[in-house]
C-alpha cells in the first residue's frame, strides 16, 4: 500500500509540475526588448523589437493630433514579406510614405503564432492612461542637426549611461555607435544586454539609433546575423543617411588584421569586400545627391590615419589606401572614427588626407552640432565635464 501511495503521489506531482509548465507557458509571451528607431528620413521610419516567442508583428501609427489611440482605428503595417505576415522572434516594420517634419505617434503589437499554426496572446506597448511613444520625421530643410557619437563602448552597459546623462535630446537628431558596442556576437545576451536595452531605456524608442559595424561586431558565433537585429539602408553595412542638406556616409573599416589572421579561423575576406566598397563609394560621390549637400560628414570604426604613424596595422593601410583617394577627391568636411580607444585629431594634409579626422575615444561622448557655418564639436567625459571644444569651418 505504501509503494502504491508513493507511486500515486509522484504521478500527480508529475502532473501538477506538467499543468503548471503549460500555465507558465501559456503566460510569458512578452516584448523583451525595443521597440528601437532607425534610419528616421523625412518620409519614413525602420521600428524594430523583439518577442520572447514568435509572433506576427505590426505597428499602428497616426499623425499626433491631441487624440486618444483608442479613439478609432489607427492604420496598420505589417511585418511582412512577399505577402506573407513573418513569423519569427525578431521583428523590423519600415513605416514609408510619412510626412516631412511632422510628429507621429506608434505603438506595436506582436501576436503568439503556435505550432498548429493557431494564434494565442497580443501583447504591446501600453498606450492606456498614458501617452503612446513618439517620433518626428525629419524636416526637408533643416538649417542645424545635432548628432551625439559614442565608440568602442564594448558593453560596458553603465559607461553608456553615465556618457548619456544631460543629452538635450529634444535637439538631437540622432545617436551614432561608431563601432564595437560589442566584444564579440557570441550570443543575444551581448547585444542588447550590453548596449541596446541601455540606449532603447534612455532614448531609442524616440531618437534614431545609427549602427557602424565596427571590428568587434564581426565576431562571434552570430556576427553573420547582425543584420537580422538592426536595419541597414539596401541590407549592407556601408550606407548613406541624409537630413536636411548634410549627407552622411557610413562606411565599414572591416577587421583591422589581415584575412589570413589565426584570429579569425579562415573566416575573414575583408580585402575583397573594401575593394567591392570602395566601387561603391565611388559612385555615391559621383551621385547630385551628394554634390548638392553643403556638408558631407563620413564615419567608419578604424581611422584611415592617427597617432600612430610607422605602428598602422593591416585594417589602417586598407582604408587608407581603398577609401581616402575616392574622399580625398569629394569634398568631405570631417571624418569621425573610433577603434584606437584614445582622442586625436588629424588635421587635413595635403599628401595624406585632405580633410579633418575626429578620432573618438572609448570614455567621451562626442556632440557634433552642423550648421551653414561649420561643424561644432563638444567632448563630454563620464563625469560630464567638457573636454573638447572646437569648430571646423565649412570646406571651402
Amino acid at each position: 500500500m505504501r509503494n502504491k501511495i508513493n507511486i500515486r503521489s509522484i504521478f500527480y506531482t508529475i502532473t501538477l509540475l506538467l499543468y503548471s509548465a503549460q500555465w507558465i507557458s501559456a503566460q510569458n509571451l512578452e516584448i523583451s526588448h525595443g521597440p528601437y528607431l532607425q534610419y528616421v528620413t523625412s518620409n519614413e521610419v525602420t521600428i524594430g523589437w523583439s518577442t520572447s516567442k514568435n509572433t506576427i508583428s505590426w505597428v499602428e501609427y497616426y499623425v499626433e493630433d491631441g487624440s486618444n489611440f483608442y479613439q478609432k482605428e489607427r492604420e496598420k503595417i505589417f511585418d511582412a514579406s512577399d505577402g506573407l505576415k513573418n513569423i519569427s522572434l525578431l521583428h523590423s516594420v519600415t513605416l514609408k510614405n510619412l510626412k516631412p517634419g511632422t510628429k507621429y505617434a506608434y505603438r506595436i503589437y506582436s501576436q503568439e503564432v503556435k505550432e498548429d499554426r493557431s494564434f494565442g496572446k497580443t501583447v504591446a506597448t501600453r498606450v492606456y492612461k498614458r501617452e503612446p511613444l513618439y517620433f518626428t520625421t525629419q524636416p526637408l530643410k533643416k538649417d542645424q542637426i545635432s548628432v551625439v557619437v559614442l565608440s568602442d563602448m564594448h558593453e560596458n552597459t553603465a559607461k553608456v549611461g553615465s556618457l548619456l546623462k544631460g543629452v538635450e535630446w529634444d535637439k538631437t537628431d540622432f545617436v551614432l555607435l561608431d563601432g564595437d558596442f560589442v566584444d564579440s556576437f557570441e550570443s543575444e545576451s551581448d547585444l542588447y544586454g550590453g548596449v541596446l536595452d541601455t540606449c532603447v531605456n534612455i532614448f531609442a524608442q524616440k531618437k534614431p539609433l545609427v549602427i557602424v559595424r565596427g571590428n568587434h561586431e564581426t565576431r562571434g558565433i552570430k556576427a553573420h546575423e547582425l543584420k537580422k537585429y538592426f536595419h541597414f539602408p539596401e541590407d549592407k553595412y556601408y550606407y548613406t543617411y541624409k537630413i536636411g542638406n548634410t549627407f552622411f556616409i557610413i562606411l565599414d573599416s572591416g577587421e583591422d588584421k589581415a584575412d589570413s589572421d589565426i584570429e579569425y579561423n579562415g573566416f575573414a575576406d575583408f580585402d575583397a569586400y573594401r575593394s567591392e566598397q570602395a566601387k561603391w563609394l565611388s559612385e555615391v560621390v559621383k551621385s547630385d545627391e551628394f554634390k548638392n549637400a553643403e556638408h558631407k560628414i563620413a564615419f567608419m570604426h578604424i581611422p584611415p590615419y592617427d597617432d600612430n604613424r610607422g605602428q598602422e596595422w593591416h585594417g589602417d593601410l586598407e582604408v587608407r589606401l581603398k577609401f581616402v583617394p575616392i574622399l580625398n577627391k569629394a569634398g568631405i568636411d570631417l571624418m569621425v572614427s573610433g577603434h584606437t580607444h584614445h582622442f586625436s585629431f588629424q588635421t587635413p594634409k595635403s599628401e595624406e588626407n585632405n580633410f579633418p579626422i575626429l578620432v573618438a575615444d572609448h570614455k567621451t561622448r562626442y556632440n557634433l552640432l552642423i550648421d551653414k557655418t561649420g561643424i561644432k564639436i563638444k567632448g563630454i567625459d563620464i563625469d560630464s565635464k567638457e573636454v573638447l571644444n572646437m569648430f571646423i569651418e565649412k570646406y571651402k
